[in-house]
C-alpha cells in the first residue's frame, strides 16, 4: 500500500505557511522548494518500496532479496528509467512490458508517468543544486505541488495495483 497522509500533511502545512499574508518572498520561495523536495524524496522512497514489495511477494530466495535490496539502496533517483529497471529485475522484461502496455492503453499513464517525473527533476535540480544569492528562485506554490502530488500518486497506485495482479 501507497502511503500518502504524511505528506499530505506536510505539503498542506507548507501551503498554509505560504498562503499566511505575512509571509516575505524569502519564505514563500524557501516553502515551495522545500515543497517540492518533499514531494521528490517521497516519489522516490514510495518507488523503492513498491520494488521492495514486488520482490517480497515474486522472489523466494534470500540471496535474490538481497541484491533486490541492494540495488534499491544504491539508486538514487527518482526517473522512471531507473524504477523501471528495478522492476524489471525483479519480475522480468515480458512481465513489465504487458503491464506498461496495459496501463498505457488504458490512459498514456505511463507516458504521463514520465512526463510529470521528467517536469519534476528539472525543478528538483534547480532546488537542490542551488542557494539562495540575493535574487530568488521561483518555485511551484505548493498548492501545485499538491496537484502534482495527486497526479503521481494516482499514476504509483495504478502501477502498483497492476504488479499486483500480475501477481508481482
Amino acid at each position: 500500500m501507497i502511503t500518502k497522509s504524511y505528506l499530505l500533511k506536510t505539503l498542506n502545512w507548507l501551503d498554509q505557511l505560504y498562503n499566511d499574508p505575512t509571509a516575505d518572498d524569502q519564505k514563500t520561495s524557501s516553502y515551495s522548494k522545500l515543497a517540492l523536495i518533499e514531494l521528490c524524496g517521497w516519489i522516490e522512497e514510495t518507488m523503492d518500496d513498491i520494488v521492495l514489495r514486488c520482490a517480497t511477494r515474486c522472489l523466494q530466495s534470500p540471496a535474490n532479496l538481497k541484491l533486490i535490496d541492494k540495488t534499491v539502496h544504491n539508486t538514487y533517483s527518482f526517473e522512471y528509467e531507473a524504477f523501471r529497471k528495478m522492476l524489471m529485475m525483479v519480475i522480468g522484461l515480458a512481465t513489465l512490458e504487458k503491464i506498461e502496455e496495459e496501463l498505457e492503453t488504458t490512459g498514456s499513464k505511463i507516458s504521463a508517468l514520465k512526463g510529470d517525473l521528467g517536469n519534476l527533476k528539472r525543478s528538483r535540480n534547480q532546488a537542490a543544486h542551488t542557494h539562495t544569492k540575493g535574487t530568488l528562485t521561483t518555485y511551484d506554490a505548493p498548492s501545485k505541488t499538491k496537484y502534482n502530488f495527486d497526479r503521481i500518486y494516482a499514476l504509483l497506485t495504478e502501477l502498483d495495483a497492476e504488479l499486483q495482479r500480475h501477481n508481482c
